[in-house]
């Protein structure tokens, strides 16, 4: 048998590797993680605290346009996330009628330490990219949009 027959294409071996890369991403992402505070948080949760962010908090209508999602999963989330101390919920003098969202001194420190680690991963994705001439930055543009183009969107598409 040739030796070329055994040897992994290239392109096999790129495609496994983002494969393994996807895999880690999705294990992660089941597992409840700890962000600088004492109890663990989903990831639906993480990314909620994120979208309402520091500050006087956000109302349902907007942290569901941020999230895409319904105001009812807003409510769930927000609410489960009221119990576990990282939001809490108010509604403004001028306007009883809108329910606002915002972050507690825990869900402060998550939303700081979720965004630590997406900046740390970021610097160093980017320290390695800039270094790319324009023509290695077009090749990775053009993988971008043949996975882009071709990977189903589970929100259009009722199966795969």
């Amino acid at each position: 048998m040739r030796m070329e027959a055994i040897a992994i294409k290239k392109s096999e071996a790129l495609f496994a590797a983002f494969s393994k890369i996807q895999y880690r991403i999705a294990m992660n992402d089941k597992r409840p993680h700890k962000f600088g505070t004492e109890q663990a948080l989903h990831q639906s949760e993480i990314h909620f605290i994120d979208a309402v962010g520091p500050g006087d908090g956000v109302n349902a209508t907007c942290a569901a346009q941020k999230l895409g999602i319904t105001k009812g999963a807003v409510t769930q989330i927000a609410d489960k996330l009221v119990e576990k101390g990282f939001v809490e919920k108010y509604k403004k003098p001028d306007n009883k009628k809108e329910v606002y969202i915002k972050l507690t001194s825990d869900g402060e420190i998550a939303y700081n330490a979720h965004r630590s680690f997406h900046k740390r991963l970021e610097d160093k994705m980017f320290a390695y990219l800039d270094e790319l001439d324009e023509a290695q930055m077009q090749v990775l543009f053009g993988l971008v949009d043949v996975i882009d183009q071709n990977l189903p969107d589970v929100k259009k598409e009722k199966s795969l």
